[in-house]
Parts: C-alpha cells; structure tokens; sequence
C-alpha cells in the first residue's frame, strides 16, 4: 500500500511549543508509532505529572572535611590527690631524685663512726645464721650491709608512697625518712634493725603494689612481714598495722571483697610465725619491764620523731578534707571516700605512737630511739603527701617544702651525733691486748667489747661483767681475775689499797668523749 500525499489520510496539528510533541499517525498492523519533529523544541510542563525529566549521570557532592590531625601530647589520668605526670621522663627524673636523697642519707650515716658499740660486739660474736655470716664480715662489713638495708627500705617508701598516692608525695616522704635520726643511725648500727625495717617496708610497698589484684596476691607480702620480728622483735607492733592497710589499700578497688584480703594475709601471716616460734623460739626482749618514767620516755620521742608525725597529720587531715588538691579542676574520675580516706591517714599517723606507748608501758627506754624508726616507717607516707599539700598546686609554695626538709636533716643530724656516742675503747684494747691470754678470766665493764675485739687470743668465756657494791669487794678480796677494767670517775674504795691488784693505766677519753669517765685497769700482782 502507497502512503497517501502530504495532508491527505493525516492529522495534522499546528505547531505547538509546549509539552505535547507533534504526532504522526502510521498504520503498520494497527500500532502507533510517536515521532519528534527536530523542528520543535520541547520542554517539561510543570502541570505535567508524567512529564520526563532530564537526569545526568553524574552529582556534585561537598568536599569530604579533612582529618583532624593527630594530637602531639595526650594527659593522662589525673592521680588521686595530687597533679604529677607519670610518664617515662618523669620516671627518670623521679628515680635521680631518689638517688640524690640515698646519698644524703648514705652521707648521714657514714658521718657516725667509731669503735664497736657492746650491742654491735654482741651480734658479732654470736652463732646465729644470720649474724655468723655478718661476724665474718668484721665490723666495717656488717655495718656496710646495715646502710645497703637502710638505703633500701628509703627506696621502698618511695615505692609504696608513689603508688598510694603520687611520686611527688613519695619523694617527699623518703626525703624526710632519710634524714631521721632513726634511720642515719641503724644505717650505721651492726645490727639486724635496719634489715628488719627493709622487711616492713618491702611488704608495705607489696601490699600497695597487689592493691589491685586477687586476694590471693597479698600472699606475696606474707612472708616478709612475718620475717621481720625475728629480724626485730618490735616489728611484731606492726603486724595489725599491715593487716589493716591491706584491707584499706584494695578497698577502693575491691570493696568488701578487700576484708577477704585482710583475713588472707593475717592467717598466712599468722601461720609463718607461729612456724618461725616453733623452730627457733619467742624473739627475747619484747617484753622486758624497766624503772624509767613514762613521762620522760614519751618526751624524747616527741623531741625524736615529733616533727615527722607533726607534718604527717597535717597530711592525714588534708587528704580526709579533699582527695584531689584541684591543680585541674576539669578532671574527673573515681576516687577514695571520705572514711576510707580518713581511716587511712589515721592507721598510718596512729601507728608512729606505738613503740613509744608500749615502752612507756613497760618503763623500759632500750633502743626507743631505733624502735621510733619502725612506727614513722608508715606515717611518712602522709608527712610526704603533707609536705606536697603544702607546697600547693603546681608547686606554688616550694619554700615551705624546703623549710621543713632543712628543718628535719638539721634535727636529725643533731640529734644523730648526740646519741651516736660508742665508746672509746682503742686505748683500753692496746693496753689489754699486753696483759690478756687464753688462760686468765677478767671483769669488765664491757665484756662483749673487750671479747670481740681480743677474740684472737682469748675466749668469750673468759670476759665477765663487772659487780659493784659488794660483789665487786668479793671479788677483789678473793684475786680470783687476773685483770680488772672499770670505767669510773673515781676510783671505787673497793680497789684503794687492794693488796691483790695494782692499777696499771688510767686512760682518759679526748676530743668530743673529754668529759667521759676514763678507763682504769688493774691486774693482778
């Protein structure tokens, strides 16, 4: 079939710019076919709702913000109580600190010297198994291991007060425990004092160390306290005091789950001992009764570790009063309540009045100069955080902190020399060593001195302790010694015209001993 001429058998339309496009109708099968006239420009009606849109291929998207760059420095967790960077420099500034604070008090100790004390000369001519090791070491050895044990008991204050509290507040407490005169004196003491404080103070920094841990790893700290009083037999004051802080330390971590802790250490505490008191008996002299005035007792241990336990309240009640000083007031995080804050300043400034109550009690002031060394073992913690307090915020007043450090070495020094005083026994060991043998038998004064230092040509057995009154007129009236030594100011009327003895020497002490009384030998005609 032909297609018909133009405008014939075809609707026409006139041109229309709009949205309906011209249509031309063809008849193939009855279909419809729609075509475009390229003559005719058609846009979208907005009225339209089928109308077709253009949609490209491709959108415009914003630009993606760039990365926020990484932080050169990030604080860390403000520590309770106090503001510190605890980072690997501050490490390393803390630890040179430290060491200079071991030399001054390694300086204070080794400042005290002299002849043998009769304590030291005692503890070296025993056959103990600690002490028959340190006897071989001679005198100069055993008080060398006396200042290793000290030094590491200051370090081991430092330990447990940086993880208590802060290192500033832990620096702060070993530099006013090493100026003590407790602790410049067991340093330079041939005794196992100093060994049995290193003990304490290595299961108080184990105890501050496992705070965070099981219970079953204060059985760590076990051992060490329960080695101390045989060490010492007034570190058996302070066995309730560890007990206490290890529930006290583990409480903010474990709540009543740190009572479980307590029990653990006390039973395994008490089971070591009882062993050690099983195999090697009761420690002697704990409980030995004397004549002196309670009065005066606890006034030289005011005047000896007053001043300490003055700035560790101060610390015990700040910290009670606000567990951070507020250096970043934009800080937050947990921290210990106000009870069990204060239960721990007060444990710890309470147990420095232990040794000095107890020997009051008894009336006896033996070595209460040392035993005031175990008690401020555990309050210096709260001196150090006392001393950080008031130094202030980001060390606004380091003044005061330098005040009261100067204050304490220049007590400590003073107090150090004046009780420091051994005898002066090397004129009266030259003029024995002439006259003593393995045969005789000689009454003295200081027996354990004169044995250890003539241990090589006589037997201890041989030195014994002088009588007065009418033991000693006996004695002399017998001639039964083959020397006498006495130390008097005047010669006894036992010994004036005593037809068995004569005196060989009278040896008087110089320089800062002048006002001693001077050695007198007599031996037998």
């Amino acid at each position: 079939m032909s297609t018909p001429p133009y405008g014939q058998g075809r609707q026409q339309y006139p041109p229309y710019y709009g949205a309906q496009p011209y249509y031309d109708e063809h008849y193939y099968g009855g279909g419809q076919q729609q075509t475009y006239d390229p003559r005719v420009s058609y846009a979208a009606d907005p009225e339209e709702p089928d109308a077709d849109y253009y949609v490209p291929h491709y959108t415009v998207l914003d630009p993606e913000p760039e990365p926020e760059p990484e932080p050169g420095y990030v604080l860390p967790e403000v520590p309770v109580s106090a503001w510190s960077v605890d980072n690997s420099r501050s490490a390393w500034i803390s630890r040179g600190a430290l060491l200079l604070i071991l030399l001054v008090q390694a300086g204070l100790s080794y400042r005290l010297d002299g002849s043998a004390f009769a304590q030291e000369a005692k503890f070296l001519l025993s056959d103990g198994p600690v002490s028959g090791v340190l006897a071989g070491t001679g005198l100069a050895g055993a008080r060398a291991l006396s200042l290793v044990w000290a030094l590491g008991a200051t370090a081991l204050v430092f330990g447990a007060t940086r993880l208590l509290f802060n290192p500033r507040a832990g620096l702060a407490a070993a530099a006013m425990y090493s100026v003590l005169e407790s602790t410049a004196f067991t340093g330079r003491y041939a005794s196992l004092h100093s060994l049995s404080l290193f003990l304490l103070a290595a299961a108080l920094w184990l105890l501050a160390k496992t705070r965070q841990a099981g219970p079953a790893a204060v059985l760590l700290a076990a051992p060490f306290a329960a080695l101390a009083p045989f060490a010492a037999y007034s570190a058996a004051l302070y066995l309730p005091t560890l007990t206490v802080l290890a529930v006290l330390t583990a409480y903010r971590f474990r709540g009543a789950g740190a009572l479980a802790r307590g029990a653990l250490f006390a039973v395994a505490t008490g089971a070591l001992c009882f062993a050690g008191v099983t195999l090697h008996g009761m420690p002697r002299g704990w409980n030995a009764h004397g004549t002196q005035g309670a009065a005066g007792l606890l006034t030289d241990s005011a005047e000896w570790g007053g001043l300490v336990l003055l700035v560790a309240v101060i610390g015990a009640v700040g910290y009670a009063r606000r567990a951070r000083m507020g250096e970043m007031p934009w800080a937050e995080g947990e921290a210990p309540g106000t009870v069990r804050r204060s239960a721990l300043g007060l444990t710890m400034c309470a147990t420095a009045l232990l040794a000095p109550l107890y020997q009051a009690w008894l009336g006896n002031g033996s070595s209460l100069h040392i035993h005031l060394g175990f008690g401020l073992l555990f309050a210096v913690p709260m001196a150090g955080l006392g001393v950080s307090r008031m130094m202030g915020a980001h060390f606004r007043y380091p003044q005061i902190g330098i005040m009261i450090y100067v204050a304490a070495l220049v007590v400590g020094m003073a107090q150090t020399r004046d009780l420091y005083r051994p005898p002066d026994s090397a004129g009266m060991i030259g003029a024995l060593r002439q006259v003593a043998d393995a045969k005789g038998s000689y009454l003295t004064d200081d027996p354990e001195i004169s044995a250890y230092y003539l241990r090589a040509q006589t037997e201890p057995g041989q030195w014994h302790p002088a009588p007065r009154g009418t033991a000693l007129a006996a004695a002399v009236k017998k001639g039964s010694y083959d020397a006498i030594v006495l130390r008097a100011a005047a010669v006894p009327g036992q010994l004036r015209g005593a037809e068995h003895y004569r005196l060989l020497a009278v040896l008087r002490p110089s320089g800062e001993d002048a006002g001693r009384a001077p050695y007198r030998i007599w031996v037998k005609r």
